[in-house]
């Protein structure tokens, strides 16, 4: 993926702005506030994906991979059937078979059957596992921390917050039929 990378997000994010001013004043009617709004998250959400990428690639691993080994590292017993990863790693379970085979071959989980229903695996974070999360997760912390500073606690709690509740009514809106095309 190619990154923008934002040396000056002001630019960026003016650029934006200044397109999205240009369209609504050729279709008067479209919300400006929304559709910004959605841009930036989109364009943020790709910038941070891209950095935490480029932070992560040097250990061979690719964010969805390192997101599934975090989750299984968060278990008590490091622990967990593929399935139950899926919702919490957010990831298709024909991307958690090739993310699963991915880190068995790099020894930092193991899978077997498991013992009270032998049709289901058991995935198990393993000692090189969570070394490898020991060691990076502090190190990418310190960016993200860097990119919050200045936010105080409240501010971050109530962003997360409104997110959610942005994210609950996405759900929503996905559900909503899209009006019949006309010829």
């Amino acid at each position: 993926m190619v990154s923008m990378q934002m040396n000056n997000p002001d630019s960026q994010f003016d650029k934006l702005e200044a397109n999205l001013r240009a369209l609504v004043t050729r279709m008067p009617d479209l919300p400006f506030a929304e559709i910004l709004l959605c841009r930036l998250l989109i364009h943020m959400g790709r910038e941070m994906a891209a950095n935490f990428e480029q932070k992560i690639r040097p250990f061979g691993l690719a964010e969805a991979e390192f997101r599934v080994l975090t989750t299984l590292f968060s278990q008590p017993d490091g622990v967990a059937h593929p399935s139950d990863l899926c919702a919490r790693a957010a990831q298709s379970p024909a991307n958690m078979s090739r993310i699963s085979d991915a880190l068995v071959s790099r020894d930092l989980i193991t899978r077997v059957l498991s013992v009270r229903d032998r049709r289901r695996m058991v995935l198990r974070i393993t000692a090189q596992g969570e070394d490898l999360v020991r060691r990076l997760l502090p190190k990418l912390c310190v960016s993200l921390r860097g990119m919050l500073a200045e936010f105080p606690e409240a501010e971050q709690r109530q962003l997360i917050s409104q997110l959610k509740r942005l994210y609950a009514n996405l759900e929503v809106a996905d559900k909503q039929e899209l009006p019949e095309q006309s010829a």
